[in-house]
């Protein structure tokens, strides 16, 4: 893909949201929806299962590489959200927790549903919605002809620092291997690479004492969701000039394991924090924002 080629593109543009079925992206979706109201959007959220393989199959093949430890956090992660559902609605913070196909009922976004991103079914509904771009916040690696279909290509929301942490959960290996720094990266897809294609714009803030890993995603997510809008409208424009990322740089990530949790406790952080979730709640992160942002527009 040879983004320079391109003309601009006047007026709204279509986008075509492929979403993670995890509550906290419906921030991604809401705040571009808030900022750029004219654009026409549509939405295929994608279920956190391996292609083909359902719920019981995705766990019978996943849950023998993960540590004990691991999948002990992740259900009280999953528990915890589950029990305060009706917290939000209570403390008028209902929005963040919304699930995305009620978030698209009420702003009639056409919505989809799919275990599998590249079926026939998803990609019959893409072509029928026929979007200028496509962004990508999901598990399953994408292929032809999606990849071709947008003509302003796919961008790629990866919820940590590129090209330092590639992988699965970049936000859990930014608190576990003690980086200084954490974060949101946009790029191109323009193969079936992961986390390879020319870097659009990156948002970033520094990790604190104590941090956990669902506050580090919150903030990721919200970082993101604030530079999307700028970074579409660069695209549409003709001003970005994706910054090159080389094969040999950072490090690719895979599921954590023991070892790394290890690492995690020891450095002060944790999987989630209570208290932590409570303030998400409160509205107590609302006022954070990175520290930095680039987007890689043209000299």
């Amino acid at each position: 893909m040879c983004l320079q080629s391109k003309a601009p593109y006047a007026g709204n543009v279509k986008v075509l949201f492929l979403l993670s079925d995890y509550v906290l992206h419906n921030s991604l979706l809401t705040h571009y929806a808030d900022t750029r109201p004219d654009d026409e959007l549509a939405v295929v959220k994608i279920p956190l299962v391996l292609k083909g393989k359902g719920r019981r199959g995705t766990a019978e093949r996943i849950l023998p590489q993960l540590s004990r430890r691991f999948v002990l956090g992740k259900l009280a992660e999953y528990v915890s959200l589950m029990t305060i559902t009706i917290l939000p609605k209570v403390m008028g913070r209902g929005a963040i927790f919304r699930r995305l196909r009620a978030t698209c009922r009420r702003q009639e976004i056409p919505f989809h549903r799919s275990e599998n991103v590249m079926s026939e079914e998803t990609l019959a509904f893409a072509r029928e919605f026929a979007p200028d771009v496509i962004v990508s916040l999901c598990h399953q690696i994408l292929k032809e002809p999606l990849i071709s279909l947008a003509p302003l290509g796919i961008v790629n929301v990866h919820p940590g620092l590129l090209p330092d942490f590639r992988g699965i959960q970049p936000y859990f290996w930014e608190l576990s291997e003690g980086s200084m720094r954490a974060g949101a990266t946009l790029h191109l897809i323009e193969d079936e690479r992961v986390d390879a294609g020319g870097v659009l714009a990156r948002t970033s803030y520094a990790t604190t004492p104590g941090m956990s890993v669902q506050l580090n995603y919150y903030l990721t997510i919200q970082s993101a969701a604030r530079l999307l809008p700028d970074c579409l409208k660069a695209l549409q424009g003709g001003e970005l000039d994706p910054e090159t990322q080389t094969e040999s740089g950072g490090a690719y990530y895979r599921w954590p394991d023991s070892a790394a949790f290890e690492r995690l406790r020891t450095r002060g952080h944790a999987l989630i924090s209570y208290r932590q979730l409570l303030g998400i709640l409160h509205g107590r992160y609302d006022g954070h924002r990175a520290d930095f942002v680039r987007v890689s527009k043209k000299a």
